[in-house]
């Protein structure tokens, strides 16, 4: 049996709403225990058994053997495959998910997932409200979303919506004004109380899809696997989750496509079992380590402008680290069906919904 090793980077305490960490990042891997020890032999040093991307990127020689590592023929984007998650944008994608698509559907009989629109209108807002109303209002009114998410009280919910009145008042003065689209969002104050009250508590973990959707990646690839998740506390404290997806071939006999065009997945996964392991007890865990941390220090420095860094440009003169990303939730300029993917997708499919119709039916059974 395959075994897939999982392990992350830049998860918090406060996940989505983290500025600090900009970006998760959740990598993968299925070399086997002679594989792994093949390319970490390298990396290994007589004054610590276990090898720590931290500790690694801190000198030139370390540097230098990370790169060699991604040189190798045996690492390639058929076994190394890795999650990138904007997490600014993933919390705006949340607001435009739980709040405004239920609105239109409900109240006005429109379906925002029809062509890829919901992605659009997150792709727009990401870029012009900013513009709008400038970064920082446009950082507290995610921050307040996601509190208001966390608390569900009725203090909260009117701090967010006060907010986005503050908004309203900015984007007045603005050259880009944006008054409709933000009282668009002043709507949803009608159904917010429905909505919050059916989010499941796991709604702004970013590990829980990505996790997810690498096991549709792996499972296209191997009938059946293990997965083996490094026991940090961002992952581990959703163990019952994770074996919850595990379950999720106990739902039907046969294989079920579901979504369209470049959002589709395959119910069941092919996950057998799941298990929790310390770094210094798996090679395969600190080798993803190592691969995922790298990824995750390449994209920030990038997203942040530090491109003068000495080991970003290392990492960049590789030219084929993108090629590692099998899915990203990251802003773009598309906001065209033909662009973004999904041109012919009339219904509007959401294949995260059967995800989320599963999960929410495992709480209430809870």
């Amino acid at each position: 049996m395959t075994t897939i090793y999982f392990d992350e980077s830049g998860n918090t305490g406060r996940q989505l709403a983290d500025l600090d960490q900009p970006l998760f990042i959740l990598g993968s891997c299925d070399f086997s225990a002679e594989e792994c020890e093949q390319l970490l032999r390298p990396l290994r040093s007589k004054q610590a058994a276990e090898i720590h991307f931290k500790k690694l990127r801190k000198s030139g020689r370390g540097q230098d053997r990370i790169i060699e590592l991604f040189q190798s023929d045996l690492v390639s984007p058929e076994r190394f495959k890795a999650q990138v998650f904007h997490k600014r944008f993933m919390l705006l994608t949340k607001v435009i998910d739980d709040l405004l698509e239920p609105l239109l559907y409900y109240q006005f009989d429109f379906n925002l997932y029809e062509n890829g629109q919901n992605i659009a209108l997150s792709n727009m807002l990401f870029t012009c409200l900013p513009l709008a109303v400038g970064d920082a209002c446009f950082d507290q009114f995610l921050s307040i979303y996601y509190d208001m998410c966390g608390e569900k009280s009725e203090e909260a919910i009117t701090a967010f919506y006060e907010h986005l009145e503050v908004m309203k008042e900015a984007a007045a003065q603005s050259t880009l004004p944006m008054e409709w689209e933000l009282e668009v969002l002043s709507m949803t104050s009608v159904i917010v109380r429905d909505a919050l009250e059916d989010l499941p508590k796991s709604t702004f973990n970013p590990a829980i899809p990505a996790f997810f959707s690498l096991c549709v990646e792996w499972g296209r690839q191997h009938a059946r696997f293990d997965a083996i998740c490094d026991d940090s506390e961002p992952l581990e404290r959703q163990a019952d989750f994770f074996t919850a997806i595990a379950e999720l071939e106990e739902q039907a006999e046969e294989q079920q496509v579901m979504g369209f065009g470049n959002a589709q997945i395959e119910l069941p996964l092919r996950l057998n079992t799941l298990a929790f392991s310390a770094s210094h007890d798996s090679d395969g865990i600190q080798l993803t380590d190592v691969l995922t941390s790298a990824l995750s220090y390449y994209y920030t420095k990038r997203q942040k402008g530090e491109t003068d860094d000495e080991f970003f440009m290392k990492l960049d003169s590789l030219g084929f680290l993108h090629d590692f990303v099998s899915g990203c939730v990251w802003p773009t300029t598309d906001v065209t069906p033909e662009s973004l993917g999904r041109a012919g997708d009339e219904g509007g499919h959401n294949p995260a919904n059967a995800f989320a119709d599963f999960m929410m039916r495992r709480d209430r059974q809870a």
